[in-house]
Protein backbone atom coordinates (compact mmCIF):
# COMPACT_ATOMS: atom_id res chain seq x y z
CA UNK A 1 0.00 0.00 0.00
CA UNK A 2 1.26 3.49 -0.84
CA UNK A 3 -0.30 5.68 1.82
CA UNK A 4 2.15 8.40 2.78
CA UNK A 5 0.93 9.62 6.10
CA UNK A 6 3.30 8.85 8.97
CA UNK A 7 3.19 5.53 10.72
CA UNK A 8 5.36 5.20 13.83
CA UNK A 9 6.37 1.66 14.66
CA UNK A 10 9.27 0.10 16.54
CA UNK A 11 11.62 -2.75 15.64
CA UNK A 12 12.80 -4.74 18.64
CA UNK A 13 16.46 -5.73 18.41
CA UNK A 14 17.34 -8.85 20.32
CA UNK A 15 20.87 -9.63 21.46
CA UNK A 16 19.88 -12.85 23.18
CA UNK A 17 21.03 -16.28 22.20
CA UNK A 18 18.78 -18.86 23.82
CA UNK A 19 18.57 -22.00 21.68
CA UNK A 20 15.55 -23.49 19.98
CA UNK A 21 16.37 -26.79 21.57
CA UNK A 22 17.09 -25.39 25.01
CA UNK A 23 14.70 -24.08 27.62
CA UNK A 24 16.28 -21.01 29.17
CA UNK A 25 15.41 -20.02 32.73
CA UNK A 26 12.62 -17.49 32.99
CA UNK A 27 14.06 -15.76 36.08
CA UNK A 28 15.21 -12.19 36.06
CA UNK A 29 13.46 -11.30 32.80
CA UNK A 30 15.40 -13.86 30.76
CA UNK A 31 13.66 -15.13 27.64
CA UNK A 32 12.23 -18.63 27.55
CA UNK A 33 12.64 -20.69 24.39
CA UNK A 34 10.29 -23.58 23.77
CA UNK A 35 12.07 -26.93 23.89
CA UNK A 36 12.32 -28.37 20.40
CA UNK A 37 12.03 -32.14 20.03
CA UNK A 38 12.66 -34.29 16.95
CA UNK A 39 10.58 -33.58 13.86
CA UNK A 40 7.03 -34.88 13.70
CA UNK A 41 6.37 -36.35 10.25
CA UNK A 42 2.69 -35.52 10.61
CA UNK A 43 3.59 -31.83 10.78
CA UNK A 44 5.32 -31.95 7.41
CA UNK A 45 2.56 -33.90 5.68
CA UNK A 46 -0.47 -32.68 7.62
CA UNK A 47 -3.63 -31.28 6.14
CA UNK A 48 -3.36 -27.47 5.93
CA UNK A 49 -7.03 -27.21 6.90
CA UNK A 50 -6.10 -28.51 10.34
CA UNK A 51 -3.40 -25.85 10.72
CA UNK A 52 -5.72 -22.95 9.92
CA UNK A 53 -8.69 -24.37 11.83
CA UNK A 54 -6.80 -24.83 15.11
CA UNK A 55 -8.75 -23.92 18.24
CA UNK A 56 -5.75 -22.28 19.89
CA UNK A 57 -2.87 -19.95 18.97
CA UNK A 58 0.29 -21.92 18.11
CA UNK A 59 3.76 -20.70 18.98
CA UNK A 60 6.70 -20.67 16.56
CA UNK A 61 10.28 -20.35 17.82
CA UNK A 62 13.22 -19.34 15.64
CA UNK A 63 16.86 -19.49 16.65
CA UNK A 64 19.45 -17.36 14.84
CA UNK A 65 22.97 -16.35 15.72
CA UNK A 66 22.89 -12.96 17.41
CA UNK A 67 24.86 -11.26 14.65
CA UNK A 68 22.61 -12.77 11.96
CA UNK A 69 19.45 -11.56 13.72
CA UNK A 70 20.90 -8.08 14.15
CA UNK A 71 21.92 -7.93 10.47
CA UNK A 72 18.52 -9.23 9.34
CA UNK A 73 16.79 -6.40 11.19
CA UNK A 74 19.22 -3.76 10.01
CA UNK A 75 18.70 -4.86 6.38
CA UNK A 76 15.00 -5.73 6.58
CA UNK A 77 14.19 -3.93 3.32
CA UNK A 78 16.44 -6.30 1.37
CA UNK A 79 13.94 -9.11 2.05
CA UNK A 80 16.70 -11.74 1.88
CA UNK A 81 16.46 -15.06 3.70
CA UNK A 82 18.82 -16.06 6.49
CA UNK A 83 19.28 -19.44 8.16
CA UNK A 84 17.15 -20.11 11.22
CA UNK A 85 16.30 -23.18 13.26
CA UNK A 86 12.53 -23.42 13.59
CA UNK A 87 10.32 -25.04 16.21
CA UNK A 88 6.52 -25.43 16.18
CA UNK A 89 4.53 -26.72 19.15
CA UNK A 90 7.63 -28.43 20.49
CA UNK A 91 8.53 -30.16 17.21
CA UNK A 92 11.57 -29.23 15.16
CA UNK A 93 10.92 -27.92 11.67
CA UNK A 94 14.61 -28.04 10.83
CA UNK A 95 16.63 -25.35 9.09
CA UNK A 96 14.46 -22.77 7.32
CA UNK A 97 14.82 -19.45 5.58
CA UNK A 98 13.52 -16.44 7.53
CA UNK A 99 13.13 -12.85 6.36
CA UNK A 100 11.06 -9.72 6.77
CA UNK A 101 8.44 -8.89 4.17
CA UNK A 102 6.11 -6.10 3.12
CA UNK A 103 5.32 -3.42 0.60
CA UNK A 104 5.69 0.32 0.70
CA UNK A 105 3.17 0.85 3.49
CA UNK A 106 4.19 -2.12 5.63
CA UNK A 107 7.98 -2.12 5.32
CA UNK A 108 9.51 0.80 3.42
CA UNK A 109 7.71 3.45 5.43
CA UNK A 110 9.04 1.98 8.66
CA UNK A 111 12.51 3.15 7.66
CA UNK A 112 11.66 6.56 6.20
CA UNK A 113 11.43 8.24 9.61
CA UNK A 114 14.58 8.29 11.68
CA UNK A 115 12.82 7.79 14.99
CA UNK A 116 14.37 6.30 18.08
CA UNK A 117 11.99 3.35 17.72
CA UNK A 118 11.30 3.08 14.01
CA UNK A 119 9.16 -0.19 14.05
CA UNK A 120 7.85 -2.46 16.90
CA UNK A 121 6.74 -5.30 14.64
CA UNK A 122 7.38 -6.22 11.01
CA UNK A 123 5.76 -8.94 8.94
CA UNK A 124 7.88 -12.04 8.31
CA UNK A 125 8.03 -14.92 5.84
CA UNK A 126 9.36 -18.45 6.33
CA UNK A 127 10.59 -20.57 3.44
CA UNK A 128 10.80 -24.18 4.52
CA UNK A 129 12.79 -25.49 1.56
CA UNK A 130 15.29 -22.62 1.29
CA UNK A 131 18.12 -24.80 2.66
CA UNK A 132 16.57 -28.30 2.77
CA UNK A 133 15.20 -29.60 -0.53
CA UNK A 134 11.55 -30.68 -0.45
CA UNK A 135 11.14 -29.72 3.20
CA UNK A 136 7.49 -28.88 3.93
CA UNK A 137 5.25 -27.67 6.74
CA UNK A 138 1.68 -28.88 6.39
CA UNK A 139 2.51 -29.41 2.69
CA UNK A 140 3.49 -25.75 2.34
CA UNK A 141 6.75 -24.33 1.02
CA UNK A 142 6.27 -20.89 2.54
CA UNK A 143 4.24 -19.27 5.29
CA UNK A 144 3.48 -15.61 5.97
CA UNK A 145 3.28 -13.95 9.35
CA UNK A 146 1.60 -10.55 9.00
CA UNK A 147 2.14 -7.95 11.71
CA UNK A 148 -1.43 -6.57 11.27
CA UNK A 149 -0.17 -3.02 11.73
CA UNK A 150 -3.13 -1.63 9.76
CA UNK A 151 -5.63 -3.70 11.73
CA UNK A 152 -6.30 -2.54 15.31
CA UNK A 153 -8.76 -5.40 15.87
CA UNK A 154 -6.40 -8.19 14.65
CA UNK A 155 -9.42 -9.83 13.00
CA UNK A 156 -9.59 -8.47 9.46
CA UNK A 157 -7.69 -11.10 7.48
CA UNK A 158 -9.38 -14.10 9.10
CA UNK A 159 -12.85 -12.62 8.53
CA UNK A 160 -12.40 -11.22 5.03
CA UNK A 161 -10.59 -14.13 3.40
CA UNK A 162 -13.34 -16.32 4.83
CA UNK A 163 -16.01 -14.14 3.20
CA UNK A 164 -14.44 -14.57 -0.24
CA UNK A 165 -14.26 -18.33 0.22
CA UNK A 166 -17.85 -18.46 1.49
CA UNK A 167 -18.88 -16.76 -1.77
CA UNK A 168 -17.06 -19.32 -3.90
CA UNK A 169 -13.99 -17.17 -4.61
CA UNK A 170 -10.56 -18.77 -4.27
CA UNK A 171 -8.70 -17.11 -1.38
CA UNK A 172 -5.91 -17.91 1.10
CA UNK A 173 -6.57 -19.35 4.53
CA UNK A 174 -5.64 -17.35 7.61
CA UNK A 175 -5.34 -17.89 11.36
CA UNK A 176 -2.99 -16.56 14.07
CA UNK A 177 0.32 -17.45 15.68
CA UNK A 178 2.81 -16.04 18.15
CA UNK A 179 6.47 -15.72 17.20
CA UNK A 180 9.61 -15.85 19.32
CA UNK A 181 13.18 -15.24 18.16
CA UNK A 182 15.96 -16.45 20.45
CA UNK A 183 13.36 -16.69 23.20
CA UNK A 184 12.26 -13.07 22.83
CA UNK A 185 8.52 -12.65 22.11
CA UNK A 186 7.62 -10.75 18.95
CA UNK A 187 3.89 -10.94 19.67
CA UNK A 188 0.77 -11.99 17.79
CA UNK A 189 0.76 -12.30 13.98
CA UNK A 190 -1.77 -13.26 11.34
CA UNK A 191 -0.64 -16.58 9.86
CA UNK A 192 -1.56 -16.38 6.17
CA UNK A 193 -1.23 -19.00 3.47
CA UNK A 194 1.24 -18.22 0.70
CA UNK A 195 -0.16 -17.93 -2.83
CA UNK A 196 2.27 -20.08 -4.82
CA UNK A 197 2.58 -23.48 -6.49
CA UNK A 198 1.26 -25.55 -3.55
CA UNK A 199 -1.63 -23.09 -3.27
CA UNK A 200 -2.64 -23.54 -6.92
CA UNK A 201 -2.28 -27.33 -6.59
CA UNK A 202 -4.65 -27.26 -3.63
CA UNK A 203 -7.22 -24.85 -5.08
CA UNK A 204 -7.14 -25.98 -8.70
CA UNK A 205 -6.58 -29.76 -8.43
CA UNK A 206 -7.98 -30.32 -11.92
CA UNK A 207 -5.72 -27.63 -13.41
CA UNK A 208 -2.78 -27.14 -11.02
CA UNK A 209 0.13 -26.24 -13.30
CA UNK A 210 -0.90 -22.90 -14.71
CA UNK A 211 0.79 -19.53 -14.52
CA UNK A 212 0.32 -17.41 -11.43
CA UNK A 213 0.75 -13.64 -11.72
CA UNK A 214 1.02 -11.14 -8.88
CA UNK A 215 -0.61 -7.73 -9.48
CA UNK A 216 -0.76 -8.21 -13.26
CA UNK A 217 -3.85 -6.63 -14.83
CA UNK A 218 -5.01 -6.91 -18.49
CA UNK A 219 -3.85 -3.42 -19.45
CA UNK A 220 -0.99 -3.93 -21.89
CA UNK A 221 0.34 -6.09 -24.73
CA UNK A 222 3.96 -5.68 -23.56
CA UNK A 223 5.43 -9.07 -22.52
CA UNK A 224 7.90 -7.40 -20.16
CA UNK A 225 5.05 -6.24 -17.94
CA UNK A 226 3.98 -9.86 -17.39
CA UNK A 227 7.57 -11.10 -17.12
CA UNK A 228 8.00 -8.92 -14.02
CA UNK A 229 4.86 -10.28 -12.39
CA UNK A 230 4.82 -14.02 -13.07
CA UNK A 231 5.24 -16.13 -9.91
CA UNK A 232 5.16 -19.75 -11.17
CA UNK A 233 6.41 -21.52 -14.32
CA UNK A 234 8.57 -18.50 -15.07
CA UNK A 235 11.22 -20.17 -17.21
CA UNK A 236 10.47 -19.68 -20.88
CA UNK A 237 6.99 -18.47 -20.08
CA UNK A 238 4.80 -17.16 -22.86
CA UNK A 239 2.22 -14.57 -21.90
CA UNK A 240 0.25 -14.92 -25.12
CA UNK A 241 -3.05 -15.56 -23.36
CA UNK A 242 -2.74 -12.62 -20.98
CA UNK A 243 -1.77 -10.38 -23.90
CA UNK A 244 -4.74 -11.62 -25.90
CA UNK A 245 -6.98 -11.05 -22.87
CA UNK A 246 -5.79 -7.43 -22.65
CA UNK A 247 -6.12 -6.92 -26.41
CA UNK A 248 -9.68 -8.26 -26.56
CA UNK A 249 -10.84 -5.96 -23.76
CA UNK A 250 -9.14 -2.92 -25.26
CA UNK A 251 -10.55 -3.43 -28.74
CA UNK A 252 -14.17 -4.09 -27.73
CA UNK A 253 -16.83 -1.66 -26.55
CA UNK A 254 -20.14 -1.88 -24.68
CA UNK A 255 -21.78 -5.29 -24.68
CA UNK A 256 -18.97 -6.65 -26.88
CA UNK A 257 -16.53 -5.83 -24.08
CA UNK A 258 -18.57 -7.95 -21.66
CA UNK A 259 -18.49 -10.77 -24.22
CA UNK A 260 -14.70 -10.44 -24.38
CA UNK A 261 -14.48 -10.59 -20.60
CA UNK A 262 -16.66 -13.71 -20.62
CA UNK A 263 -14.21 -15.37 -22.98
CA UNK A 264 -11.34 -15.00 -20.52
CA UNK A 265 -12.95 -15.11 -17.07
CA UNK A 266 -15.82 -16.55 -15.10
CA UNK A 267 -17.94 -13.39 -14.98
CA UNK A 268 -20.25 -14.73 -12.25
CA UNK A 269 -17.22 -15.42 -10.05
CA UNK A 270 -15.92 -11.89 -10.69
CA UNK A 271 -19.29 -10.48 -9.65
CA UNK A 272 -19.16 -12.44 -6.40
CA UNK A 273 -15.60 -11.21 -5.88
CA UNK A 274 -16.78 -7.61 -6.32
CA UNK A 275 -19.71 -8.08 -3.95
CA UNK A 276 -17.28 -9.09 -1.18
CA UNK A 277 -14.71 -6.48 -2.18
CA UNK A 278 -17.35 -3.76 -1.90
CA UNK A 279 -18.79 -5.07 1.35
CA UNK A 280 -15.46 -5.18 3.22
CA UNK A 281 -14.47 -1.68 2.02
CA UNK A 282 -11.35 -2.92 0.28
CA UNK A 283 -10.18 0.53 -0.78
CA UNK A 284 -6.59 -0.68 -1.29
CA UNK A 285 -7.49 -3.55 -3.60
CA UNK A 286 -8.24 -4.07 -7.26
CA UNK A 287 -10.45 -0.99 -7.69
CA UNK A 288 -7.78 1.46 -6.52
CA UNK A 289 -5.51 2.53 -9.38
CA UNK A 290 -2.75 4.68 -7.89
CA UNK A 291 -1.48 7.35 -10.28
CA UNK A 292 2.30 7.80 -10.42
CA UNK A 293 4.34 10.85 -11.36
CA UNK A 294 4.38 9.80 -15.02
CA UNK A 295 0.59 9.70 -15.13
CA UNK A 296 0.18 5.92 -15.40
CA UNK A 297 -2.07 4.08 -12.97
CA UNK A 298 -1.85 0.58 -11.47
CA UNK A 299 -3.75 -1.43 -8.87
CA UNK A 300 -2.34 -4.10 -6.55
CA UNK A 301 -3.06 -6.65 -3.79
CA UNK A 302 -4.33 -9.48 -5.98
CA UNK A 303 -3.19 -12.44 -8.07
CA UNK A 304 -4.43 -13.80 -11.39
CA UNK A 305 -4.19 -17.53 -12.06
CA UNK A 306 -4.31 -18.72 -15.67
CA UNK A 307 -5.87 -22.17 -15.90
CA UNK A 308 -3.85 -24.06 -18.53
CA UNK A 309 -6.63 -26.22 -19.97
CA UNK A 310 -9.34 -23.58 -20.35
CA UNK A 311 -7.28 -20.41 -20.51
CA UNK A 312 -9.61 -18.85 -17.92
CA UNK A 313 -8.13 -16.26 -15.57
CA UNK A 314 -9.11 -16.58 -11.89
CA UNK A 315 -8.76 -13.62 -9.52
CA UNK A 316 -7.38 -14.20 -6.00
CA UNK A 317 -7.45 -11.49 -3.28
CA UNK A 318 -4.41 -10.55 -1.20
CA UNK A 319 -3.33 -8.25 1.67
CA UNK A 320 -6.62 -7.56 3.42
CA UNK A 321 -5.53 -6.13 6.76
CA UNK A 322 -6.59 -2.64 5.66
CA UNK A 323 -10.28 -3.50 5.24
CA UNK A 324 -13.44 -3.39 7.39
CA UNK A 325 -12.66 0.18 8.47
CA UNK A 326 -15.50 2.64 8.01
CA UNK A 327 -13.35 5.55 9.18
CA UNK A 328 -10.46 4.84 6.81
CA UNK A 329 -12.85 4.32 3.92
CA UNK A 330 -13.90 7.96 4.17
CA UNK A 331 -10.53 8.91 2.64
CA UNK A 332 -11.99 7.58 -0.63
CA UNK A 333 -15.39 9.24 -0.43
CA UNK A 334 -15.10 11.17 -3.74
CA UNK A 335 -13.91 8.31 -5.93
CA UNK A 336 -16.83 6.98 -8.03
CA UNK A 337 -17.89 3.37 -7.66
CA UNK A 338 -16.44 0.90 -10.16
CA UNK A 339 -19.83 0.56 -11.83
CA UNK A 340 -19.79 4.27 -12.76
CA UNK A 341 -17.89 5.47 -15.84
CA UNK A 342 -16.99 9.18 -15.73
CA UNK A 343 -17.97 11.35 -18.68
CA UNK A 344 -14.27 11.86 -19.46
CA UNK A 345 -11.55 9.25 -18.95
CA UNK A 346 -9.01 9.10 -17.52
CA UNK A 347 -10.46 10.83 -14.45
CA UNK A 348 -8.22 11.18 -11.39
CA UNK A 349 -9.22 11.96 -7.81
CA UNK A 350 -7.32 13.03 -4.72
CA UNK A 351 -7.41 10.68 -1.74
CA UNK A 352 -5.73 10.53 1.67
CA UNK A 353 -6.34 14.25 2.15
CA UNK A 354 -4.68 15.09 -1.15
CA UNK A 355 -1.53 13.05 -0.58
CA UNK A 356 -2.30 10.53 -3.34
CA UNK A 357 -4.18 10.43 -6.61
CA UNK A 358 -6.18 7.47 -7.90
CA UNK A 359 -7.90 6.86 -11.21
CA UNK A 360 -11.64 6.17 -11.38
CA UNK A 361 -11.96 2.38 -11.66
CA UNK A 362 -14.84 2.83 -14.13
CA UNK A 363 -12.27 4.04 -16.67
CA UNK A 364 -10.58 0.61 -16.60
CA UNK A 365 -11.50 -1.78 -19.40
CA UNK A 366 -12.20 -4.77 -17.13
CA UNK A 367 -14.53 -2.82 -14.86
CA UNK A 368 -16.12 -1.18 -17.88
CA UNK A 369 -16.91 -4.68 -19.15
CA UNK A 370 -18.14 -6.05 -15.82
CA UNK A 371 -20.47 -3.08 -15.30
CA UNK A 372 -22.38 -4.14 -18.43
CA UNK A 373 -24.01 -6.88 -16.33
CA UNK A 374 -25.27 -5.13 -13.20
CA UNK A 375 -28.02 -7.74 -12.83
CA UNK A 376 -25.36 -10.35 -12.11
CA UNK A 377 -23.67 -8.03 -9.62
CA UNK A 378 -27.00 -7.36 -7.86
CA UNK A 379 -27.59 -11.11 -7.60
CA UNK A 380 -24.15 -11.58 -6.00
CA UNK A 381 -24.80 -8.76 -3.52
CA UNK A 382 -28.13 -10.28 -2.49
CA UNK A 383 -26.45 -13.67 -2.02
CA UNK A 384 -23.83 -12.05 0.19
CA UNK A 385 -26.32 -10.05 2.27
CA UNK A 386 -28.57 -13.07 2.73
CA UNK A 387 -25.68 -15.37 3.61
CA UNK A 388 -22.12 -14.68 4.79
CA UNK A 389 -22.71 -10.94 5.42
CA UNK A 390 -26.15 -11.31 6.98
CA UNK A 391 -27.16 -9.60 10.21
CA UNK A 392 -25.54 -11.23 13.23
CA UNK A 393 -23.37 -13.73 11.36
CA UNK A 394 -20.18 -11.66 11.30
CA UNK A 395 -20.87 -10.34 14.80
CA UNK A 396 -20.89 -13.94 16.02
CA UNK A 397 -17.59 -14.57 14.26
CA UNK A 398 -16.08 -11.48 15.87
CA UNK A 399 -17.10 -12.66 19.33
CA UNK A 400 -15.73 -16.15 18.70
CA UNK A 401 -12.40 -14.95 17.34
CA UNK A 402 -12.01 -12.38 20.12
CA UNK A 403 -12.29 -15.20 22.65
CA UNK A 404 -9.63 -17.15 20.75
CA UNK A 405 -7.01 -14.39 20.52
CA UNK A 406 -7.76 -12.32 23.66
CA UNK A 407 -4.92 -13.75 25.77
CA UNK A 408 -2.39 -13.44 22.92
CA UNK A 409 -3.36 -9.81 22.32
CA UNK A 410 -3.02 -8.98 26.00
CA UNK A 411 0.40 -10.64 26.15
CA UNK A 412 1.73 -9.04 22.95
CA UNK A 413 4.61 -6.73 23.97
CA UNK A 414 4.07 -4.62 20.83
CA UNK A 415 0.31 -4.87 20.56
CA UNK A 416 -2.43 -2.46 21.56
CA UNK A 417 -3.42 -1.85 25.15
CA UNK A 418 -6.25 -4.25 26.06
CA UNK A 419 -8.69 -1.39 26.62
CA UNK A 420 -7.89 0.14 23.22
CA UNK A 421 -8.23 -3.23 21.51
CA UNK A 422 -11.62 -3.90 23.07
CA UNK A 423 -12.74 -0.44 21.98
CA UNK A 424 -11.62 -1.07 18.39
CA UNK A 425 -13.44 -4.42 18.33
CA UNK A 426 -16.60 -2.67 19.52
CA UNK A 427 -16.19 -0.07 16.77
CA UNK A 428 -15.85 -2.85 14.19
CA UNK A 429 -19.05 -4.51 15.38
CA UNK A 430 -20.85 -1.18 15.14
CA UNK A 431 -19.43 -0.50 11.69
CA UNK A 432 -20.73 -3.79 10.31
CA UNK A 433 -24.27 -2.41 10.27
CA UNK A 434 -23.02 0.67 8.38
CA UNK A 435 -21.34 -1.58 5.83
CA UNK A 436 -24.55 -3.56 5.34
CA UNK A 437 -26.47 -0.33 4.92
CA UNK A 438 -24.02 0.82 2.27
CA UNK A 439 -24.37 -2.44 0.35
CA UNK A 440 -28.16 -2.19 0.48
CA UNK A 441 -27.90 1.36 -0.86
CA UNK A 442 -25.60 0.19 -3.68
CA UNK A 443 -28.06 -2.59 -4.44
CA UNK A 444 -30.94 -0.12 -4.56
CA UNK A 445 -29.02 2.28 -6.81
CA UNK A 446 -28.15 -0.54 -9.19
CA UNK A 447 -31.77 -1.66 -9.34
CA UNK A 448 -32.91 1.89 -10.09
CA UNK A 449 -30.18 2.33 -12.71
CA UNK A 450 -28.75 5.39 -10.87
Amino acid sequence: MRRTYRILLALQVSALGAGCGDEAAGDGGQPVTMPCYPPDRAVAEGDPDALYAASDIPRFDFRLRDEVWAALQANARDEEYVEAEACYRGSSLGLVGLRFKGGYGTLEMCFEEREELPCPKLSMKVKFDEYVDEQRFYRQKRLNFHAMMRDPTKLHERITYGLYRDMGVVAPRSAWATLHVNGEPLGLFAMVEEIDGPFTENRFPEDPDGKLYKAAWPITKEPGYYDERIETNEEGASHARFIAFAGDLASAEGADRLAALSTWTDVAELQRYMAVDDAILNFDGITTFYVDDAGSAENHNFFFYEEPSSGTFRLVPWDLDNTLSWGSFQFFGEVPHWTETPAMCPADFEVYQGKEQVRAPGCDVLFSALSQDLAGYRSAVRELLDGPFSEGRLEEQVDRYVGLIRAAVEEDPFGPAPEAWRSDVAILKGDLSLMRGRMKALLGAAERGD
